[in-house]
C-alpha cells in the first residue's frame, strides 16, 4: 500500500512543477506580444510622420506652380491687351493717313485742271471748219461734263462716307476711355494720421513705459527712439499715434509736462507736441510741424491765461467781506432790514 500511495504521488508533484512553468511560458508570450504590438505603433506612427513631412512638400510644389502659373497667366493676358490696344492704334493711324492721302489727291486734281486751262490751246488750222466738226465737238463737251459731274459726285459721296466714318471713331474712342476710366479704381486718398512727439524722455525709457503713461487715452501705436548701438537705450524722444482726433487733443491739453515715472529716473517732466507723419528732414515738412506747434503755443498761452484771471477772481471773492444779502435783489433788501 505505501509503495501504491509513493507511485501516486509523484505524479502530482510534477504536474505542480509543470504548470508554473507554463504559465511562465504565456507571460513571456504576451509580454513578447505587447512589444511587437508597441513596435508597430512605433513604426505606423513613424510613417505617418513621414507621409504628413511629404504630403505638406508635395502641397507646397502645388501652390507654388499654381502661383507661377498665374503670375504667367496674368502676364499673358497683359500683353495681348497690349498688343490688341496697340495693333488698335496702328489702325486708326492708318485710317486717318488715308483719308488724308485721298483728300490731298482731290485737292490736286482741280489744281491740276486749272493749270490745263491756262496752257496754249493748240493751234487751229486757218482752214474753215465744216458743219460736221462743230457737231462733234459739242456732243465731246457733253460728254466731258457729263464724266465731270459724276466724278463729282463719287467725290461728295466719298467725303460723307469719311466723315461718318471718323465721327463713329470718335464715339468709340470716347466709349473706350470713358470705360477704362470707369475699370480703373479712383486714386486712393491718404488717410490722416494723428501723431504727437513727445520729448525729454529718460535714457530708460521703452514702449512699454510709455504706453503705461498714456494708457487711458489708447493710443494706437508707440515708439521709442532708440541708439543704433544700443538698441535699449533711449534717445530722449518717441511718438505716440491715436487713432482719431479727440484723444490727440486730450492727450496735448492734459499730458503736456506731465511728470513721466518708469521707476529707474526719478519722475521727470515731459513735453507733447505735435508733428508731422512720413519721417524726414525734408524743408517742408519742418515748415509744416514748425506751423502746427505755434498754433499749438498760442492755444496753451490763452489757456494759460484764462486759468490765471479765473484764479484771481477766485481770490477776490474770497478775500472780500461776507454780505448776508448776497443772495437777495437789491430793491428787496431794504425789507429785509
Amino acid at each position: 500500500m505505501a509503495e501504491k500511495k509513493r507511485k501516486l504521488e509523484t505524479p502530482v508533484d510534477d504536474v505542480a512543477a509543470a504548470e508554473p512553468e507554463g504559465k511562465k511560458a504565456k507571460r513571456e508570450s504576451k509580454k513578447e506580444g505587447k512589444k511587437e504590438k508597441k513596435e508597430k505603433k512605433r513604426k505606423e506612427k513613424d510613417a505617418d510622420a513621414v507621409n504628413e513631412v511629404e504630403e505638406t512638400k508635395v502641397k507646397e510644389k502645388k501652390e507654388k506652380k499654381e502661383k507661377k502659373e498665374k503670375k504667367d497667366k496674368e502676364e499673358k493676358k497683359e500683353k495681348k491687351n497690349k498688343e490688341e490696344k496697340k495693333e488698335k492704334k496702328d489702325k486708326k493711324e492708318k485710317k486717318a493717313k488715308k483719308s488724308k492721302d485721298v483728300t490731298d489727291e482731290d485737292e490736286e486734281k482741280p489744281a491740276e485742271k486749272t493749270n490745263g486751262a491756262d496752257a496754249p490751246e493748240p493751234e487751229v488750222s486757218q482752214d474753215t471748219p465744216d458743219a460736221m466738226d462743230i457737231d462733234g465737238e459739242v456732243e465731246v463737251k457733253d460728254e466731258k461734263s457729263g464724266k465731270e459731274k459724276k466724278k463729282k459726285d463719287k467725290k461728295a459721296k466719298k467725303e460723307k462716307k469719311q466723315k461718318e466714318q471718323d465721327q463713329e471713331q470718335g464715339k468709340q474712342q470716347t466709349e473706350e476711355n470713358a470705360e477704362q476710366e470707369s475699370s480703373q479704381p479712383a486714386p486712393k486718398q491718404k488717410a490722416a494720421r494723428f501723431i504727437v512727439f513727445v520729448g525729454n524722455l529718460p535714457y530708460s525709457a521703452n514702449t512699454e513705459s510709455l504706453t503705461a503713461h498714456f494708457e487711458k487715452i489708447q493710443p494706437i501705436s508707440v515708439r521709442v527712439a532708440t541708439q543704433p548701438d544700443k538698441p535699449t537705450k533711449c534717445r530722449g524722444f518717441g511718438f505716440v499715434e491715436f487713432d482719431n482726433y479727440d484723444r490727440m487733443k486730450t492727450c496735448l491739453k492734459l499730458y503736456h509736462h506731465s511728470s513721466f515715472d518708469d521707476g529707474k529716473y526719478p519722475p521727470r517732466r515731459i513735453n507733447v507736441e505735435l508733428t508731422a507723419g512720413g519721417g524726414g528732414k525734408s524743408e517742408h515738412r519742418k515748415a509744416k510741424i514748425e506751423y502746427k506747434n505755434q498754433k499749438l503755443t498760442e492755444e496753451r498761452k490763452r489757456q494759460g491765461q484764462e486759468l490765471q484771471t479765473e484764479k484771481v477772481k477766485k481770490h477776490k471773492a474770497e478775500e472780500a467781506p461776507g454780505d448776508d444779502y448776497a443772495n437777495i435783489h437789491p430793491s428787496r433788501r431794504p425789507r429785509m432790514a
